[in-house]
């Protein structure tokens, strides 16, 4: 667990909006906007694969050093639109942040270790999200949370999200309870229906039934 790298993204200025942005798409330009507290709207527009390779970097989670006319600006990715039929990046959102204050972000979870439950074959751990919303000082946001799957011995046992191991000055995001569950053991069904191919041959082996009266 760790807090990632800076990345950089260079964002230019943006003059059309509205139905025009969609020649800049077709010449793989994304349209974007930068906001925050205390920093008026800027429309920009970013380089398609620009973003995405600074995208793969952050995961959405890391502060990006956006470069804007000369000047530096701390975003993150606050939002991504994207085409619902072909998936492709139609508008970015960023938000500028504070350094001095925190931010909320969602932070991927890593599960980790053996379950002695699983390894004894009394079931399969589930993992009941990929991800957990922390609130953390800017300059401090973690790149992952480890959820160590270890402490899953009997199908009683449950990791919250209470149990997980968060940085130093990092907390549970607005609306996430203690008791959200993390990860579980899905216990192996005790018997498994017969196939039809098995009940056939179970049925002949056993021979011909009792005549009916």
């Amino acid at each position: 667990m760790g807090t990632q790298d800076t990345i950089t993204l260079a964002l230019t200025p943006r003059s059309v909006h509205k139905k025009k942005v969609r020649a800049l798409r077709r010449e793989g330009i994304i349209p974007a906007v930068v906001y925050g507290k205390g920093f008026d709207t800027t429309m920009v527009q970013v380089g398609q694969k620009d973003f995405e390779d600074a995208y793969k970097q952050t995961h959405g989670t890391a502060i990006i050093n956006a470069g804007i006319e000369g000047k530096n600006l701390p975003v993150l990715v606050h939002a991504i639109q994207r085409d619902s039929i072909k998936g492709n990046i139609l508008h970015v959102d960023f938000l500028k942040v504070d350094m001095s204050h925190e931010v909320t972000v969602d932070v991927p979870l890593v599960f980790v270790g053996t379950s002695p439950a699983e390894k004894e074959g009394k079931g399969t751990v589930g993992h009941e999200t990929t991800s957990i919303s922390l609130k953390c000082p800017a300059t401090n946001i973690p790149s992952e949370i480890e959820v160590d799957v270890s402490s899953i011995v009997d199908k009683h046992d449950v990791i919250h999200s209470s149990d997980l191991k968060l940085p130093e000055g990092a907390s549970l995001g607005h609306g996430v309870s203690e008791d959200k569950v993390i990860a579980i053991l899905v216990q192996a069904k005790f018997a498994e229906a017969p196939t039809e191919a098995e009940a056939a041959t179970e049925e002949a082996a056993a021979g011909p039934g009792t005549p009916e009266a």
